[in-house]
């Protein structure tokens, strides 16, 4: 079974996040169906309905198990038909200005790892990078002097973003304590080891910035910020598309849609009683 996963997986550009969640995905998929050729997509619904997943995950969940139907059992499969409605989730989580100075003055720039974790969180909130693509930003691929940088984004892509002075000044104070670990050119490294960041260290890594001051942080939670920062800055739409390395302008809408309810402020009936 897995070999299977992963001949399919091997075969396509996803990124490393995409293909850690549809061996997941397939995972369960294939333990719940002995007999994929003959699934209808009634079946599959019900599968992903009863995963107790959410509705977001669910349409993850049926692309994957869909695109791994037809590169084995071709196009004609059954369960190709299936389909589901996606909804509008909740608005998610992002800074306050207020809340990201907060953050800022939180490191510690005297020391090597909170020169880097400054380093880290200016860049993403000027660029919006992923978590994937801050763990493979490579120092060459850096240029501070010009604030522009290239780096591979989901997709497989070759993308460039471009930064501020202050960034360019945090991440060149951070090269000043960064080792170097057997030639590898990560930008941004473990301090004790030289060796490369992961994903799923500097997750944990941003998580432990916001239990320092005291709220809930994840690394997309900067992405969010980026674009609500810079849409508050004035920057029209299709610079921030750009900007953020998105396709459509869709994805600018649901990042930043808690600003149109924020303008609304001023016009509250309540606050206009005297």
């Amino acid at each position: 079974m897995e070999t299977t996963i992963e001949t399919f997986l091997s075969s396509h550009p996803y990124a490393e996040t995409t293909k850690r969640t549809y061996s997941h995905v397939l995972t369960r998929l294939l333990d719940k169906f002995k007999d994929l050729a003959s699934v209808t997509p009634g079946q599959l619904l019900d599968f992903l309905k009863n995963e107790g997943w959410g509705n977001a995950r669910q349409c993850v969940a049926l692309a994957a198990s869909q695109k791994y139907l037809a590169w084995r059992y071709g196009q004609e499969h059954p369960a190709l038909s299936a389909r589901l409605k996606r909804f509008a989730g909740k608005p998610q989580r992002s800074l306050t200005p207020k809340t990201t100075l907060q953050l800022l003055a939180s490191f510690d720039p005297f020391d090597p790892k909170g020169a880097r974790d400054l380093a880290i969180c200016a860049l993403t909130l000027d660029t919006g990078l992923r978590l994937s693509e801050l763990c493979r930003l490579q120092q060459a691929d850096t240029d501070t002097g010009q604030g522009v940088l290239q780096v591979i984004v989901k997709g497989g892509q070759w993308k460039a973003a471009v930064f501020s002075g202050e960034t360019a000044a945090h991440i060149e104070h951070w090269k000043s304590h960064r080792k170097i670990a057997d030639g590898q050119g990560f930008l941004f490294t473990n301090t004790i080891t030289g060796q490369g960041l992961t994903p799923g260290g500097l997750q944990i890594v941003v998580k432990h910035w916001g239990m320092k001051i005291g709220i809930k942080l994840s690394p997309h939670d900067l992405r969010r910020t980026f674009a609500i920062l810079a849409t508050e800055n004035g920057a029209p739409e299709r610079v921030l598309m750009e900007g953020g390395r998105w396709s459509s302008s869709q994805m600018i809408s649901r990042y930043t849609r808690t600003l149109k309810l924020e303008a609304m402020r001023k016009y509250l009936p309540m606050s206009g009683l005297k």
